[in-house]
């Protein structure tokens, strides 16, 4: 038998009072693909993100994580996420170095001093071990959440604009890195808008309009004209009822 899909979605739908912003969503996610979700403000992509990462409940519908209900599989979800997103989720009067003092202990990191000078140095933060994270700029707190998966490995990355407010060697940073977590079977989850850099490694793409999922194909060789011409062929198509 093959192994059990990472994510598993069924009929998930998401209400904020009489406002349906995610309906009736259903589809799978595979060890190690690469997924893109595309859609514009307001689709409901973020919403989508944070179910899956368990920050918040659907309204109606189950995700499963390895073929477990989220309820049951919960500390095995957590240990297997890493995210970045538009909160950086950093303690910003704690420093780099003491953020990731933090969460490295919190996930049972082992060496955690070399492993913690290691990843500060990989994404070029060596030279601000001690200063506030309050301090950092949007791109600098972006390299940090980085060095923080670094510490402690998830195998599932769920990426939400992880290339904003990013300069050109901090992008370059990213790329490298999510090529790595690919080639060794890390399982993505990106959402972006900069269809650059990290939208190649995508193996699979996923369309929201209006909170419904109306796309979702397996792709090869994606570029930004593609990501583009999806997003203006379904991006403001009716929401489809069945997808084959």
């Amino acid at each position: 038998m093959s192994a059990s899909p990472v994510f598993t979605l069924a009929g998930v739908t998401k209400r904020f009072g009489y406002r349906t912003v995610l309906r009736d969503v259903s589809f799978e996610i595979a060890a190690g693909e690469f997924v893109l979700v595309l859609g514009n403000n307001g689709a409901g992509k973020s919403t989508l993100l944070k179910l899956v990462s368990s920050l918040m409940r659907p309204s109606a519908g189950e995700l499963c994580f390895a073929g477990r209900p989220y309820r049951a599989a919960g500390p095995d979800l957590r240990r297997a996420l890493g995210m970045i997103s538009h909160e950086s989720r950093l303690y910003g009067d704690l420093t780099a170095r003491e953020n990731l003092h933090l969460f490295g202990t919190l996930y049972g990191v082992a060496e955690l001093k070399g492993r913690i000078a290691a990843a500060l140095a990989e994404v070029r933060l060596e030279g601000y071990p001690d200063l506030p994270t309050r301090a950092f700029s949007s791109g600098m707190l972006k390299r940090l959440s980085l060095a923080r998966l670094l510490l402690y490995e998830p195998t599932v990355l769920l990426l939400d604009e992880p290339y904003s407010g990013l300069d050109l060697t901090s992008v370059e940073l990213l790329d490298g890195f999510l090529r790595r977590f690919r080639a060794g079977g890390g399982t993505t989850l990106l959402i972006t808008h900069q269809f650059t850099g990290g939208v190649g490694l995508a193996t699979r793409i996923l369309v929201l309009q209006q909170g419904a999922l109306v796309y979702n194909n397996h792709e090869q060789d994606v570029t930004g004209q593609r990501c583009a011409a999806l997003l203006a062929e379904y991006g403001g198509a009716a929401p489809a009822r069945r997808l084959s």
